[in-house]
Protein backbone atom coordinates (compact mmCIF):
# COMPACT_ATOMS: atom_id res chain seq x y z
CA UNK A 1 0.00 0.00 0.00
CA UNK A 2 1.24 3.47 -0.86
CA UNK A 3 2.12 5.74 2.04
CA UNK A 4 0.45 9.07 1.24
CA UNK A 5 2.56 10.93 3.80
CA UNK A 6 5.33 10.73 1.18
CA UNK A 7 3.02 12.57 -1.20
CA UNK A 8 2.72 15.40 1.31
CA UNK A 9 6.49 15.44 1.72
CA UNK A 10 6.87 15.63 -2.07
CA UNK A 11 4.56 18.65 -2.11
CA UNK A 12 6.47 20.30 0.73
CA UNK A 13 9.69 19.96 -1.25
CA UNK A 14 8.53 20.62 -4.82
CA UNK A 15 6.01 23.43 -4.38
CA UNK A 16 8.48 25.94 -2.87
CA UNK A 17 10.92 25.15 -5.69
CA UNK A 18 8.24 25.74 -8.30
CA UNK A 19 7.11 28.94 -6.55
CA UNK A 20 10.69 30.20 -6.71
CA UNK A 21 10.59 30.02 -10.51
CA UNK A 22 7.11 31.57 -10.78
CA UNK A 23 7.27 34.22 -8.04
CA UNK A 24 4.71 36.50 -9.71
CA UNK A 25 2.14 33.71 -10.13
CA UNK A 26 2.32 31.95 -6.75
CA UNK A 27 -1.37 31.14 -6.35
CA UNK A 28 -1.70 29.79 -9.87
CA UNK A 29 1.51 27.77 -9.68
CA UNK A 30 0.54 26.23 -6.33
CA UNK A 31 -2.63 24.91 -7.91
CA UNK A 32 -0.77 23.74 -11.02
CA UNK A 33 1.96 22.07 -8.98
CA UNK A 34 -0.53 20.33 -6.73
CA UNK A 35 -2.59 19.03 -9.66
CA UNK A 36 0.45 17.85 -11.59
CA UNK A 37 1.82 16.01 -8.56
CA UNK A 38 -1.62 14.59 -7.83
CA UNK A 39 -1.43 12.99 -11.29
CA UNK A 40 2.24 11.96 -11.50
CA UNK A 41 2.95 10.82 -7.93
CA UNK A 42 0.40 7.99 -7.73
CA UNK A 43 1.09 7.00 -11.33
CA UNK A 44 4.81 6.69 -10.60
CA UNK A 45 4.15 4.51 -7.56
CA UNK A 46 1.67 2.26 -9.32
CA UNK A 47 4.13 1.71 -12.17
CA UNK A 48 7.06 1.31 -9.76
CA UNK A 49 5.38 -1.35 -7.63
CA UNK A 50 3.48 -3.13 -10.42
CA UNK A 51 6.09 -3.38 -13.15
CA UNK A 52 9.84 -3.84 -13.24
CA UNK A 53 10.69 -0.36 -14.52
CA UNK A 54 13.86 1.47 -13.53
CA UNK A 55 13.07 4.18 -10.98
CA UNK A 56 15.39 6.66 -12.70
CA UNK A 57 13.53 6.23 -15.98
CA UNK A 58 10.23 6.76 -14.17
CA UNK A 59 11.55 9.90 -12.48
CA UNK A 60 12.69 11.30 -15.84
CA UNK A 61 9.24 10.59 -17.27
CA UNK A 62 7.63 12.34 -14.29
CA UNK A 63 9.89 15.38 -14.73
CA UNK A 64 9.08 15.56 -18.45
CA UNK A 65 5.34 15.12 -17.79
CA UNK A 66 5.32 17.84 -15.15
CA UNK A 67 7.37 20.09 -17.43
CA UNK A 68 4.75 19.71 -20.15
CA UNK A 69 2.10 20.53 -17.56
CA UNK A 70 3.95 23.64 -16.40
CA UNK A 71 4.42 24.74 -20.01
CA UNK A 72 0.70 24.44 -20.68
CA UNK A 73 -0.64 25.66 -17.33
CA UNK A 74 1.82 28.48 -16.69
CA UNK A 75 2.25 29.60 -20.31
CA UNK A 76 6.03 29.74 -19.99
CA UNK A 77 8.85 28.79 -22.34
CA UNK A 78 9.87 25.18 -22.84
CA UNK A 79 13.27 25.98 -21.37
CA UNK A 80 11.77 27.31 -18.14
CA UNK A 81 9.22 24.50 -17.92
CA UNK A 82 11.91 21.82 -18.32
CA UNK A 83 14.15 23.58 -15.81
CA UNK A 84 11.34 23.76 -13.24
CA UNK A 85 10.25 20.17 -13.80
CA UNK A 86 13.74 18.72 -13.49
CA UNK A 87 14.92 20.91 -10.59
CA UNK A 88 11.78 20.23 -8.53
CA UNK A 89 11.85 16.50 -9.15
CA UNK A 90 15.60 16.21 -8.60
CA UNK A 91 15.19 18.01 -5.28
CA UNK A 92 12.35 15.80 -4.07
CA UNK A 93 13.99 12.57 -5.23
CA UNK A 94 17.37 13.55 -3.78
CA UNK A 95 15.93 14.57 -0.42
CA UNK A 96 13.93 11.34 -0.40
CA UNK A 97 17.13 9.36 -0.91
CA UNK A 98 18.87 11.27 1.87
CA UNK A 99 15.95 10.74 4.25
CA UNK A 100 15.94 7.02 3.55
CA UNK A 101 19.74 6.79 3.92
CA UNK A 102 20.09 5.38 0.40
CA UNK A 103 22.47 7.99 -0.98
Amino acid sequence: MINWSYFLLTLLIELPVVCFFFRKQVTHVLIAGFLLNLFTWPLLHVLLYTYDINVYLLEICVAVTESIGYRLMMNCSWKKALLVGFVANTASYGIGLLMNNIL
